[in-house]
């Protein structure tokens, strides 16, 4: 059983909702990359306010799966990222790429 969901509204945006961990990133990308084959060259929008990256694997994979949809020539707009994926995209340097957006990160919550 798959903790995460992978869901497209009536606006085309993506929601990726649940809580990602290593061991699920291959399942989790194969869900994602299955919702993308639809905008073949469009434009991309991710909401991520109802996703948890666990550990650093999981961040690391939505990382680099997500600068290979901008290297690919499609523009990504990812929408409220958890703070540990939003530092680390902007730590590799992969905000200055023109086709990744990063709009309204989430703030780091607090712990309690």
């Amino acid at each position: 059983m798959s903790a995460f969901l992978v869901r497209r509204d009536a606006d085309g945006i993506l929601h990726l909702q649940g809580e990602l961990v290593a061991r699920d990133l291959p399942g989790f990308l194969e869900c994602l990359a299955a919702e993308l084959q639809a905008d073949v060259m469009g434009n991309i929008t991710l909401d991520l306010a109802e996703l948890d990256l666990l550990d650093a694997t999981a961040v690391i994979g939505l990382l680099e799966r997500l600068r290979g949809l901008a290297d690919s020539g499609r523009t990504v707009v990812v929408r409220h990222a958890p703070q540990n994926l939003a530092h680390s995209l902007y730590r590799v340097g992969a905000l200055s790429h023109p086709g990744l957006q990063l709009v309204e990160p989430r703030e780091e919550e607090p712990y309690g």
